[in-house]
């Protein structure tokens, strides 16, 4: 079965659980730590369950109910007796089979709880212990889930496989093993409006559920049930279950697992004498591909949609102004890249043409913008005006060229907006004639001011936004954008070098719209360069998205072009590539550590990726044997250096999923995942998606060893292109916003250390922790996700550390509510705040807001 992670469902108890202090979770909650009380003994009295199933009988195919109310359990389908954890025997459902009992033994629409100890034998699958059938469903599963691999009480918010939207899933926070005996009690607590799992009487799961129903089918122990199929086979054994008709407590839990009360409260222990692996100094990339107007109309700064005219047969985004007349001419090339122009025939002077830019083009006042265009006249006559005209008739900036010739002549102008000019998106680019006449016009182009004033330059605010997260790396140019839907349209990089009238440009067909591969790749490295960082590229690999792939001999060229690529970028000026990139105005080699051999090639289906990696890789490494190579699926005749993997998913799911690498088999590849975002939030994520993507983050930090780097993906949206749901920054023609994931990275991956320290979670459901220490600067940085709608306070221990300063910083991402989120109108509304905190020292509490994501950064003496 496939069960889906469900989201956490709506509720009261959701709403946010205000401080004092807003947003500030840490804000008068941390101080010296109490001494703890000496342990006592949990509470012997409990309440009398309604079913209890002890299974001492040790042979036959019955199990009595000794809570007294009949509810005998049949074994069936292989099911056997086996070693108990108390008593004589206990039932082994390892290989196969379950027990039994005709009609449910709780009301499921009430407050009920469920306990069982359970010894998995296996630990892969859904795995499902206890449960009472529904008609399609189960009414809980007490399980062990295969999306997380960890253990939970699960509820669905109806008797139907398609309604899992409002599901509650109360998830333990790390992995179980085999051959261990793990008490489990799972509560459904209807006044308070949540579902609990408790893991050997430790609180470890916590969700909002209100969506309680009646199951009225059999009671089961060892499968559950799901589309009207018994599934979720359990491979355990099962030993003492007990069934309640009410919501037990932390006291009554810890009774159940034997364990004193007191070993249950929440504590946050950090262990500083235990170093784990090094934080990868190259996680915190970014990938970036040309998708909801990502490049085109986003980051490249041009502001003139289809300036070559080569994006269709028609002159697509632009309108004729006066009594003139467009066309598209094919007879009049600019040269044999743009083999397309424009004819104008302007009936009288002051006719001519208008671009409506990418929904507007960006007026602001005191502005220089850098104006450029070719242009020739039948009759070799007059001059044109350029001018950045308002909606309403208002000229905000205007430049003239100098008369026209037969031949195409290059004009280039200045546009200054004077002081007064507005700050406005409702404007066009004119051009008009002093004449009447036919006239051509090609490569027509507007730019407003460039990050690091380049001439053919990209976007300052977007670039300033990127700077900030201080990436590590660019993984360029693509994802789909990369492979094209048809091999024609992928991205041909010997297209996109020179100068941009030379390029011919492409069909973005993947996402639907026109590149004038003016973002080429002499862009792309020049944009790490800018950032700092290292470009990570992935090279076409044969393979496109409809399909089709290449092989054999017909591959060749594509292979020679990747390894040309790789020369372009790293060759001297001596080599054939190289003395390319240098005319191209870089004659210093950019460095190259990564490549990576196509993208998502699991979409492939004839299995061609094992012979075309291995044609990519014998002949990169026999040119350039340092390079590192990424590997987008397995492969087995060939070695990768990385894996890369992608994960889109729900918030809850990337919740969940922190602990993913915890327990990856440590002699795996190491990964790079390339692609991830939690999915929620148009067009770009909400505070819940954040809290999953915090989460996600803490995980692959915490697992430095396996994960060696990541990138968030998409990177952009323009929001009148958002084809991409989710994305981290989002934009129009003037303004643009980071989203609260955006927030949530930038405070993981730019506070932390340089190694990672165990910690350990007791009792703090929702909780998702990385701890780093960077020993050369004394500092330990405690990164904690509350996910839940409640504060969770504890006694946080600083093991090894003798003394820290009595005053942390700290800093909190946080909001009212899990909709919460930036707007290009509110672009503030879910931002980091800092502040200092006191009482600090190597045993203090601690208390973190609901739906936040904190750093605590403590200086040790």
């Amino acid at each position: 079965m496939t069960q889906p992670t469900p989201a956490p469902a709506s509720g009261p108890s959701r709403r946010a659980v205000v401080t004092a202090l807003g947003a500030l979770p840490l804000a008068g909650a941390i101080g010296p730590a109490l001494a703890a009380s000496p342990a006592r003994a949990a509470a012997s009295a409990l309440p009398a369950p309604v079913a209890h199933w002890a299974f001492d009988e040790g042979a036959g195919t019955t199990a009595a109910d000794s809570s007294g109310h009949g509810r005998t359990l049949t074994l069936a389908d292989g099911a056997k007796w086996g070693a108990a954890k108390s008593g004589v025997a206990a039932l082994d459902v390892s290989a196969g089979g379950n027990a039994s009992a005709s009609g449910p033994v709780v009301d499921t629409s009430r407050s009920f709880s469920v306990a069982a100890w359970v010894r998995l034998t296996g630990t892969t699958g859904y795995q499902t212990f206890v449960s009472v059938d529904g008609l399609a469903v189960s009414g809980f599963y007490l399980q062990l889930r295969d999306d997380t691999g960890a253990f939970a009480f699960t509820r669905l918010p109806s008797d139907s496989t398609s309604a899992n939207g409002g599901a509650g899933v109360a998830g333990a926070a790390s992995a179980p093993v085999t051959g261990v005996w793990y008490h489990l009690l799972g509560v459904d607590d209807t006044a308070a409006g949540v579902i609990r799992l408790y893991v050997n009487g430790v609180l470890e799961g916590e969700v909002p559920y209100t969506g309680g129903w009646r199951a009225t089918g059999a009671t089961a122990v060892g499968r559950g049930l799901f589309g009207g199929a018994r599934v979720d086979q359990a491979r355990a054994l099962i030993d003492d279950v007990q069934v309640f008709d009410i919501a037990l407590t932390a006291t009554d839990a810890a009774a159940l697992a034997g364990v004193p009360v007191d070993s249950t409260q929440p504590l946050l222990t950090v262990d500083s004498t235990q170093p784990g692996p090094q934080v990868s100094t190259e996680l915190g990339g970014i990938f970036f591909e040309d998708i909801n107007h990502s490049g085109e109309g986003g980051l490249y700064a041009e502001l003139v949609n289809n300036r070559s005219f080569m994006a269709a047969a028609t002159p697509l985004h632009w309108s004729a102004t006066g009594t003139a007349t467009l066309a598209v001419d094919t007879a009049q090339p600019l040269n044999s890249a743009l083999t397309q122009s424009l004819r104008v025939t302007a009936k009288a002077a002051g006719d001519g043409v208008a671009n409506e830019g990418y929904w507007g083009i960006p007026v602001r006042p005191s502005t220089a913008y850098r104006a450029s265009l070719y242009a020739k006249s039948a009759d070799s006559t007059g001059k044109l005006t350029v001018a950045i005209v308002g909606t309403d008739g208002k000229v905000h900036a205007t430049g003239a060229t100098g008369p026209l010739t037969g031949s195409w002549r290059k004009c280039e102008l200045t546009l200054r907006t004077a002081a007064d000019a507005p700050t406005t998106t409702n404007a066009r680019l004119v051009v008009t004639t002093s004449v009447p006449g036919t006239l051509w016009l090609s490569q027509v182009s507007l730019f407003p001011p460039t990050y690091k004033g380049r001439k053919n330059g990209l976007r300052i605010d977007l670039m300033e936004k990127l700077a900030a997260l201080e990436p590590k790396f660019l993984r360029f140019p693509g994802g789909n954008y990369l492979e094209g839907n048809v091999i024609a349209d992928r991205f041909d990089w010997k297209k996109t070098i020179g100068p941009v009238e030379q390029r011919p440009g492409h069909h973005n067909s993947a996402w639907g719209y026109w590149s004038t591969d003016g973002l080429g790749l002499p862009e792309y490295l020049q944009m790490t360069e800018d950032l700092g960082c290292m470009p990570l590229l992935c090279v076409y690999a044969g393979y496109s998205l409809q399909g089709a792939h290449v092989t054999g001999d017909a591959l060749k060229p594509f292979v020679q072009g990747a390894v040309d690529q790789i020369e372009y970028i790293t060759g001297p000026t001596t080599s054939t590539w190289g003395a390319r990139r240098a005319a191209d105005g870089h004659p210093k080699p950019f460095p190259l550590k990564y490549v990576e051999i196509g993208n998502e090639d699991w979409f492939d289906k004839s299995g061609s990726y094992e012979e075309r990696y291995a044609a990519f890789h014998d002949a990169i490494k026999a040119r350039f044997p340092a390079l590192k190579l990424i590997a987008t699926t397995p492969v087995a005749s060939r070695p990768y250096d990385l894996i890369d993997e992608h994960y889109y998913q729900s918030p809850s799911a990337f919740q969940a999923g922190s602990h993913k690498y915890d327990r990856r088999d440590r002699n795996s590849p190491k990964v790079f995942v390339g692609e991830w975002a939690s999915q929620e939030g148009r067009p770009t994520p909400d505070l819940n998606a954040a809290l999953g993507d915090a989460s996600w983050i803490a995980g692959i930090i915490r697992n430095s060893d396996q994960v060696l780097m990541e990138s968030y993906a998409p990177l952009f949206s323009h929001v009148r292109d958002n084809t991409w749901a989710t994305n981290l920054i989002a934009y129009d023609a003037l303004t643009s916003y980071n989203s609260p994931s955006y927030y949530a990275q930038q405070l993981l991956l730019t506070r932390r250390g340089t190694v990672v320290l165990p910690t350990a979670v007791r009792a703090l459901p929702g909780i998702n922790v990385v701890t780093t220490h960077d020993p050369g600067a004394r500092r330990i940085y405690l990164a904690v996700v509350n996910t839940g709608g409640t504060a969770r306070k504890t006694t946080v221990t600083l093991q090894g550390v003798a003394r820290t300063d009595a005053s942390a910083a700290v800093t909190v991402l946080a909001g009212a509510h899990l909709q919460a989120t930036n707007t290009l109108t509110d672009p503030l509304a879910v931002v980091p705040r800092g502040r200092t905190v006191d009482a600090v020292a190597p045993t203090f509490t601690a208390t973190f807001a609901p739906y936040s994501v904190t750093v605590l950064e403590v200086h040790t003496a």
